[in-house]
């Protein structure tokens, strides 16, 4: 057409036109470059990259860029992708151009090959390396300000006087005294001895210069304090000038003005280029300077008494370039006075024309306070905030029309001037006056974090709003809707609204992506009118900050209000999604790899693009972003005119709910006013393949369907903080096997304990995929420790790997490296060919001995060597061991149906598990599981279909599945109710360490959906604790709630359906979970020392002695006999007075760990009254060759080095199988046989072989036939509960009926016996015990131990309100506070039945690590006054003989022999 091809003499005038508006421009230009001003011109046609190409690439990190201008938005409403299935991409990683990687390809080649670092005289390849860590820089190093330190060197840097003086009395005072007591000593010295006249004139001398010198800082002191606190009364009423600075920028800004003239223009011109009004062409600026004469700061007060890390100011700015009375005239005749030139073009295409504005003589005058936030990391100043304490002064000459030479100012025109001012102030007002402040974030500006970067997702379902009140104009009633905004800024997203109704009912979800929580949430509640502004009928007002406490709050009730007046009630709940932070892994950053998380795409620009789309040649570009199969844009850039090459630095936001089928399409279009804007280019990519492309360093991609274009495009991936996203369900692989580790030993690890003077504390962690599946025990101040352990690790590939790391254990902070080894699983094991069972097969055992790798340096520094076995066992090939994924509550929303009263009959399965109940106890009825704990299941069990994939494997019904002892239970912890934030623990066994964990819960209502392993060894004896620990992994456990039960119960009854558990505490606050497992056999041959007959409770009876050697005078002796297990004193008996043949008849209970490995001695001592005890011999006993259950009866021979074997001991000894629970201690120091666990709440464990026979009877004397067994055996229902760890004595009759406390008021004789396995042998302990309000003290000893023996009896008056016996052991200090070396209670009535059982010998824990030993007796008829709490018994009395066992399961193929 002609349009398109306008005749040639249009084009020449619109030409001239052109021509002669630059040259006017350039005149301008040219009167202010006479006068040596460094003016800065560009071309009004070049577009904004072209100007921006001399700043710095990084600065568009610095600056945030949002396309509403300077208003950040703090959220918004996010687009969420679901994932595309049928939407093809056209390009892939491998379509992008790669003449970048050619080009580093060329210089890797031509670039020499660097030294290796191992060569000797090389110089090195890389950076010189940072400071080490042993210098000192700062004066925080210096001073070890940072360095926590420990209480014993806090006692031990006391000085003495520090100690006993109080703080007013301490100070510099006896410094200045003792040159006194100095001088008088001296002079007392010299006389006393015949010193010359000569000494005391050195001594005086000495004394005169000590004076004068003292007196000297003094003064200097003194008189620098003085002029100190003068001058902070002068900063804070007076002001002071800045001449030095003045000074300073007279010369600096000379040379900073065109640094930051070109930075301004490369911002303000892409402003200007996307805010162009739609009636003219562009918006351009030409020329801009602000002149030769740099601003001035007249004067500064400052504000000393703030906090020590805030610095405030006051500064008085002016920026006057014209005035020129403190300039010679040389310098006023160079002088460039500020101007800018703005050409405006008019017109479309050739048709337009460019006019300048012009802006000059520009002058500023402010009085600015301002306030800075300092902290410790670079900038080292976190916030400025900046306030104008009055309105700042502001002039300027505006020329609109006509340039220099013939513009007018419109400031002549009456009362413009003054509109545009006031109009200036009403924008800065709101944003900086007094009392608001602008506040600039440098940490984060300078981070290179944008500003508008999300920290999270807020879900926010409105639910409804009933009683509003409010009406149309003109009668009838509203149409509400809701609209979301944060602190009452732009709309981010509203509600559908409903007609006619005061109590509208919507239910609608949205998702608001957030940048910070420190704004509130303002839900306006609005009227809809179709043809005018939509009223507002109210507000409600939510604090965001309560999200950080409760991430997921329901059930919220605001008012909404209007001018201070209640109009309705808003109901809504709010969930928050933060967004997860990298992890450390070895030294690096790394982002846990999730599938749904936040997606920033930022297009930053495009290059060569389609030209021939254009009948001018010229482009119009934006970018339209879409999301899968949606038609509709996410997003928009702004509009880029006249230019092929545009840069758009545009990010948008969306969420990811499938990572794996999420696909970006981007359309490059461009833009016309009135016709159809057409396709110039796009491309069609997978998430995953841009994140790979930006890993490798990818970000320009090709456009399809154009013959030329490149976009340049970035992405980041911030995963999101939901259930299920680590360790869920669709991550989880069904295991192949378990290896077994027979971790032996490990030889000269690295001490880091050395600067302390100690040794480290080691043991063994076993890490898969960076998670930890097994650990060793902590052997405590050892660097050649023996941990003879066997532990089993779940392996789900042969392309596994067993990272093995030695650790120092430490109970208050990070637990440190001391050296690791790695295990490869294909090294182990192999797929097996023909078995159909078991797919893989073991290679064979493996033992070895490698050395450990230390972390840091090159990764070739080694210290240490790890002794282990290693075997790989296969798991069975069973079927379906998958758990059926749900929806997380992202997916549940966006995928949400309208079918909720689903016809087709199946409803959910759950199983609710309440705490057991007193008094059931071998009973069997509906919905009871094995370990007595009362079930409710809802819902038919058979409802839900099983939706497996078919897959080859083994089928194995419920009870055939459960008679496999041995294999992998498969936990998957779905959600739960607590009282408290925490993570929950899954521990088995003697629960040294959780066997796994999930992450702390982000809410009360806890929402985990985490899948976790645990083998365990004897399903039929096993034991599972479900525990919920506040405190992060790694930090020191505070446990707020437990559950503990046996594991086959809890297998069968979980593994078909969800079950719900409830955790308790000491303060009956109650949580539950909901869990679900599965269970895959592993045929594992246990060792005997691996099986739970391996440990437990040995109850010896010492009967007594004979033929004994004599040790006193007399040929007789004091006989009385210590029992030792692996070194640790376990029990002592009575003295017998002058006896070789003593009879004891005591009953002692120990804890065996093992008695495979167990060390248990019994030796006899002579007592002495004023000489050290002598030995009369010792006697070992053997514990592997005692049957469990049943009576064994023994005559140990003692011997000694000197008299050889004399006399033997007479032993009736029954071991009970139970599984001792151990715990790490504080000091990693750990009592070698822990505690007995023998129940489930109220309810015995199941251990032993075949049913117990005359447990009742073994322990009666038969004095006639002492061998001999009885032959009417007691069968025994139940055993006694433990109290604080320890074993106590109750009769058999008192199990049967229900204990509590005394009706009457009595006695209670408390003998503290002793105390063993305290954290330290430099100790003198003594123990205090507290009942009620008394209290009593045992005496200390001379020696320090660790195990003292004290045999103490006091007694104190105990009714039912005295409850718990509290006891504290103490380190006796000479000089100095006593230090606490732990503390424990006791339950009195748990152990105590008035009526029953009067007497009870228990084992306290010591909450430091320990145990003290006590023996109670209660007398009601007693008076308490009548006793004397100072006696002290040597004798101990002889308990009631405790029947203590119970056997509630049997092993497969047990008889019943009774």
């Amino acid at each position: 057409m002609a349009t398109n091809a306008p005749p040639e003499s249009v084009q020449a005038r619109q030409q001239q036109i052109q021509e002669d508006a630059h040259a006017q421009v350039l005149g301008i230009v040219d009167e202010a470059a006479s006068r040596g001003a460094a003016v800065h011109v560009f071309d009004p046609d070049a577009p904004p990259e072209k100007k921006a190409s001399d700043v710095a690439k990084s600065q568009d990190k610095l600056k945030p860029y949002t396309s509403s201008g300077s208003d950040v938005p703090a959220c918004k409403e996010m687009p969420i992708d679901t994932g595309t299935k049928g939407v093809v991409p056209t390009i892939t990683v491998e379509d992008a151009d790669r003449p970048a990687e050619e080009k580093l390809e060329k210089q890797d080649k031509a670039a020499p090959v660097p030294a290796s670092p191992s060569d000797i005289g090389a110089y090195p390849s890389g950076p010189a390396p940072e400071i080490p860590e042993w210098y000192k820089v700062g004066w925080r190093s210096v001073a070890n300000v940072d360095v926590p330190r420990s209480e014993d060197e806090q006692t031990t840097d006391k000085a003495v006087l520090e100690r006993f003086l109080p703080e007013q009395f301490y100070g510099d005072w006896y410094h200045n005294a003792g040159i006194i007591v100095f001088a008088v000593c001296a002079s007392h010295f010299f006389t006393r001895f015949n010193f010359g006249w000569g000494w005391l004139f050195i001594l005086l001398a000495v004394c005169c210069t000590y004076y004068t010198t003292s007196m000297a800082r003094v003064r200097r002191c003194a008189r620098d304090d003085i002029q100190r606190e003068l001058v902070k009364t002068r900063l804070a009423s007076e002001h002071e000038s800045a001449d030095w600075l003045n000074n300073f920028l007279d010369r600096f800004w000379l040379i900073y003005e065109p640094v930051l003239s070109k930075s301004l223009v490369a911002t303000v011109d892409q402003i200007l280029s996307i805010s162009t009004p739609a009636f003219l062409d562009s918006l351009r600026l030409s020329t801009f300077t602000l002149g030769t004469k740099a601003p001035r700061i007249v004067k500064v007060r400052t504000f000393p008494n703030t906090d020590d890390d805030i610095v405030m100011m006051d500064w008085s700015i002016s920026f006057m370039p014209n005035d020129i009375s403190d300039m010679t005239p040389r310098e006023a005749m160079k002088k460039v006075n500020p101007k800018i030139v703005l050409s405006v073009r008019v017109g479309r295409g050739l048709a337009s024309a460019a006019m300048p504005i012009l802006i000059e003589d520009i002058t500023f005058a402010g009085l600015i306070r301002v306030k800075l936030k300092l902290v410790s990391n670079f900038p080292h100043i976190q916030i400025v905030d900046i306030t104008f304490l009055e309105k700042p002064t502001l002039d300027y000459v505006l020329k609109p029309v006509g340039g220099d030479t013939f513009g007018f100012d419109i400031a002549h025109i009456p009362g413009l001037s003054e509109f545009i001012r006031e109009m200036v102030h009403a924008n800065l007002g709101p944003m900086m006056y007094d009392p608001n402040v602008f506040t600039l974030n440098l940490e984060q500006l300078l981070s290179g974090v944008p500003l508008d970067a999300a920290i999270g997702v807020v879900q926010i379902t409105i639910e409804a709003a009933r009683g509003l009140k409010g009406s149309k104009i003109g009668g009838g009633s509203p149409d509400p809707y809701v609209s979301v905004t944060i602190n009452d800024r732009q709309e981010l997203s509203r509600t559908n609204h409903w007609s006619n109704t005061y109590n509208p009912t919507w239910a609608e979800t949205k998702f608001i992506l957030v940048n910070t929580l420190r704004e509130p949430l303002v839900l306006n509640v609005m009227d809809y009118n179709e043809h005018r502004k939509d009223t507002r009928l109210g507000s409600a007002t939510f604090d965001l900050q309560k999200l950080q406490d409760d991430a997921t709050i329901e059930g919220i009730e605001q008012p909404i209000l209007k001018d201070g007046k209640e109009r309705g009630l808003l109901r809504f709940n709010l969930s928050y999604y933060p967004v997860l932070k990298p992890e450390m892994i070895e030294g690096k950053e790394q982002i846990p790899d999730t599938n749904i998380g936040i997606v920033r795409l930022t297009v930053h620009q495009a290059k060569d693009l389609d030209s021939t789309k254009s009948l001018t040649g010229d482009l119009t570009p934006l970018v339209k972003v879409y999301l899968g199969e949606d038609p509709s844009a996410i997003h928009r850039t702004q509009i880029i005119k006249h230019t092929n090459n545009p840069v758009w630095e545009s990010p948008t936001e969306f969420l990811c709910m499938d990572k794996r089928s999420s696909l970006i399409t981007l359309k490059v279009v461009d833009d016309r006013d009135i016709l159809k804007d057409p396709v110039i280019g796009y491309m069609s990519v997978r998430l995953e393949d841009l994140l790979v492309g930006m890993s490798e360093g990818r970000d320009w991609w090709p456009l399809s369907a154009c013959k030329s274009g490149k976009i340049r495009i970035s992405l980041q991936w911030k995963p999101l903080q939901m259930a299920g996203v680590l360790g869920g369900v669709d991550q989880y692989v069904p295991p192949i096997g378990v290896v077994r580790l027979w971790l032996q030993r490990a030889t000269d690890v690295k001490n880091v304990e050395a600067a302390l003077g100690g040794k480290s504390d080691p043991y063994v962690r076993v890490l898969v995929n960076n998670v930890i599946k097994g650990r060793t025990e902590v052997i405590n101040n050892n660097l050649n420790p023996n941990w003879d352990q066997i532990i089993y690790i779940p392996v789900h590939s042969l392309r596994e790997s067993m990272f093995m790391e030695v650790m120092d254990y430490q109970h208050l902070t990070k637990d440190r490296s001391l050296g690791s080894v790695e295990l490869h699983v294909s090294e182990l094991a192999r797929e097996s060919p023909t078995d159909t069972q078991y797919r893989y097969e073991s290679t064979g055992k493996k033992e070895a001995e490698d050395p450990l790798k230390l972390d840091g340096g090159n990764g070739q520094t080694f210290q240490g060597r790890l002794h282990y076995v290693t075997e790989f066992i296969p798991c069975l090939n069973l079927k379906n061991v998958h758990f059926d994924a749900d929806e997380n509550e992202m997916q549940q929303v966006a995928h949400r149906v309208s079918d909720i009263g689903d016809s087709s009959g199946n409803e959910k399965r759950d199983v609710t598990v309440r705490p057991p109940m007193d008094g059931v106890q071998g009973k069997e009825r509906e919905g009871a599981f094995g370990n007595g704990v009362a079930g409710k299941v809802e819902g038919d069990p058979d409802g839900d279909e099983t939706k497996d994939k078919e897959i080859s494997g083994v089928e194995l019904g419920k009870e055939e599945l459960l008679k496999h002892q041995s294999g992998i239970i498969i936990f998957h912890i779905l959600s739960g109710q607590l009282h408290k934030k925490a993570r929950l623990e899954v521990l088995l066994d003697d629960g040294y360490w959780p066997a796994f964990s999930t992450i702390k819960a982000r809410s009360t209502r806890a929402q985990w959906q985490y899948v976790g392993e645990a083998f365990i060894k004897e399903l039929d004896f096993g034991r599972i604790w479900l525990r919920l620990n506040e405190n992060a992994e790694g930090d020191k456990d505070d446990i707020i709630a437990e559950w503990k039960g046996n594991a086959k119960p809890f297998v069968d009854a979980t593994l078909d359906r969800r079950c719900t558990y409830t955790l308790t505490n000491d303060e009956d606050k109650t949580s539950t979970v909901v869990i679900e497992t599965r269970y895959v056999p592993v045929p594992v041959k246990l060792e005997p020392r691996e099986s739970i007959n391996n440990q437990g409770v040995l109850r010896v009876e010492l009967v007594g002695a004979k033929d004994l050697r004599s040790a006193d005078r007399t040929g007789k002796s004091d006989p009385y006999a210590v029992f030792t297990l692996n070194g640790q004193k376990e029990c002592k008996s009575q003295t017998k007075k002058k006896t070789l043949h003593p009879e004891w008849n005591e009953i002692f209970n120990i804890n065996v760990p093992s008695r495979v490995a167990a060390d248990f001695t019994v030796e006899v001592f002579d007592w002495n009254q004023l000489e050290q005890d002598k030995s009369l011999g010792v006697g070992r006993i053997r514990l592997d060759d005692l049957e469990p259950l049943e009576s064994a009866e023994r005559f140990v021979t003692l011997s000694s080095e000197k008299h050889g074997e004399k006399g033997a001991v007479h032993l009736r000894m029954v071991f009970q199988p139970e599984i001792i629970a151990r715990a790490r201690k504080s000091t990693s120091t750990f009592s070698v046989a822990g505690r007995a666990m023998t129940h489930i709440g109220s309810l015995p464990i199941e251990a032993g072989r075949g049913v117990l026979q005359g447990v009742g009877s073994i322990f009666k004397r038969d004095h006639e036939k002492e061998n001999s067994l009885p032959s009417h055996p007691e069968i025994l229902a139940a055993t006694q509960s433990l109290g604080s760890g320890g074993a106590a004595s109750r009769s058999v009759e008192s199990l049967h009926t229900t204990g509590g406390a005394p009706s009457d008021p009595g006695v209670l004789k408390v003998v503290v016996l002793s105390a063993k396995g305290l954290h330290t042998n430099e100790a003198k302990p003594y123990a205090l015990v507290r009942v009620g309000e008394k209290e009593h003290k045992t005496k200390h000893g001379h020696s320090k131990t660790s195990t003292p023996e004290w045999n103490e009896t006091f007694v104190f008056p105990a009714s039912s309100s005295t409850q718990k016996l509290y006891v504290w052991v103490y380190d006796h200090k000479t000089l100095g506070k006593d230090k606490v070396l732990g503390e424990g209670e006791v339950e009195i009535w748990r152990h105590l039945q008035p009526g029953q059982s009067s007497v009870a010998d228990l084992t306290a824990d010591l909450r430091e690590g320990g145990q003290v030993r006590l023996h109670l007796e209660f007398d009601v008829d007693a008076n308490a006054h009548a006793h004397d709490p100072s006696v002290t018994s040597l004798e101990r009395p002889t308990p009631v003989s405790p029947s203590r066992f119970s056997l509630r399961g049997r092993r497969p193929g047990a008889t019943d022999d009774s």
